[in-house]
């Protein structure tokens, strides 16, 4: 396993003006001291994410208008795409139809460039508190049918997003780069097999800035506890002990009720190619983190083994 089959990946954070673009960026990038004083992207802000080691170039877009109908004008823009993340504001329904109509404009330019960039769509700005309330849910399927009825045949992911849920933004943009980058792909079947071997409920691989590299969960519960409950009390670890290796490496353990049985948690340090990565588990049972390390390690040796044959 490497990233020899990987180049840089570029992502386009398109929206209008407002819609949460760069407070999703400032998320990703753990530019916290940035939110209270965000100012409007003036034409294209570039940042760069490494996930283990591979560089992720991320275009924010401007939404004011000005700017809007010069990157329309502009097909450079849009070349060479691997991802597009279009935001948009779900509550404010006053722009729904502006909004849509950017959305379609840009599909029509990947057309023209012959072009099948992976599509997000964050329905932005739903905070935890409102996300179950019965007017949110009708909302967040309004928008998402408007969009998804105007996509074409592009293949779209949908995630409700908040800049007061890290989780949320964390997942949207891990799902895709697990999507995207060749390197992450055999974590899958490795993290499923681990489960089955040690009867784990779950096994979540962490970089070291808490980007979700691969996961595997024996339900959809059981992923969303995960993600939730217990992603954000690890982020909460690592914000208040930023020795990231010695709080979790240490004894970190959770125990949460899911269908009134305890659940054990485990975090062990992984070393791989370099990269100090971690894997969470969850089980009934608690677990030594040598015979995790170990079975990870196992495995990935035959996965090499299987693929230099």
């Amino acid at each position: 396993m490497g990233s020899d089959d990987d180049k840089i990946s570029k992502i386009l954070i398109v929206g209008l003006d407002q819609a949460g673009k760069t407070s999703i960026l400032n998320i990703l990038n753990q530019k916290y001291n940035l939110m209270d004083n965000i100012k409007p992207t003036v034409n294209i802000s570039r940042a760069e994410i490494k996930i283990i080691g591979i560089p992720i170039v991320c275009w924010d877009l401007g939404g004011q208008e000005r700017f809007r109908k010069n990157f329309l004008k502009n097909l450079k823009v849009f070349e060479q795409t691997d991802s597009l993340f279009y935001v948009v504001d779900a509550l404010n329904a006053v722009r729904y139809e502006e909004s849509l109509q950017y959305y379609v404009d840009i599909l029509k330019i990947f057309e023209q460039l012959k072009s099948k960039p992976k599509i997000v769509l964050c329905l932005h700005k739903i905070d935890p508190n409102l996300q179950n309330e019965p007017d949110t849910l009708n909302t967040i399927q309004q928008v998402k049918e408007l969009f998804i009825s105007r996509s074409n045949d592009y293949e779209v992911s949908t995630y409700v997003t908040s800049i007061y849920d890290r989780r949320s933004i964390v997942e949207a943009f891990s799902k895709n780069i697990q999507q995207l980058l060749t390197t992450l792909k055999p974590f899958k079947p490795i993290l499923e097999s681990i489960s089955l071997l040690l009867k784990l409920d779950a096994a979540i691989l962490f970089d070291e800035n808490l980007m979700i590299l691969s996961d595997y969960y024996k339900n959809a519960e059981i992923e969303e506890v995960c993600l939730s409950t217990v992603y954000n009390s690890v982020f909460y670890i690592t914000r208040t002990n930023p020795k990231l290796a010695e709080s979790f490496t240490s004894n970190f353990e959770l125990v949460l009720n899911v269908k009134n049985q305890k659940k054990l948690f485990n975090f062990t340090e992984i070393k791989f190619k370099g990269w100090n990565l971690y894997l969470l588990t969850m089980g009934d049972h608690k677990l030594d983190s040598k015979v995790v390390y170990a079975k990870f390690e196992s495995l990935i040796h035959a996965l090499e083994q299987q693929k230099s044959l």
